[in-house]
């Protein structure tokens, strides 16, 4: 019985590493993603925070308001949908 008893926790343990090892590779891959897609991009003049290359949010706006924020994220995105997309 002990026998299988070790058996079995070898193997358990084998599988928590496995387990281990995929949630630190699916985690350094979201950081990853995050790093390529989420970035500071220059647009007109001025430097975003980005999300695939795309203007979101002015870097001089981040100390405002959110709702400011929102307005002139979507006014530099139509602005920039217009420039690269027409």
């Amino acid at each position: 019985m002990k026998f299988f008893n070790a058996i079995c926790n070898w193997l358990k343990r084998i599988k928590e590493r496995s387990q281990a090892a995929r949630q630190e590779r699916h985690t350094k891959q979201l950081e990853k993603i995050s790093c390529e897609s989420i970035n500071v991009t220059e647009f007109n003049g001025c430097l975003y925070i980005a999300h695939d290359g795309v203007p979101i949010v002015r870097v001089d706006d981040l100390k405002a308001k959110a709702p400011d924020v929102l307005a002139q994220a979507r006014e530099d995105y139509l602005a920039w949908r217009a420039k690269f997309n027409a």
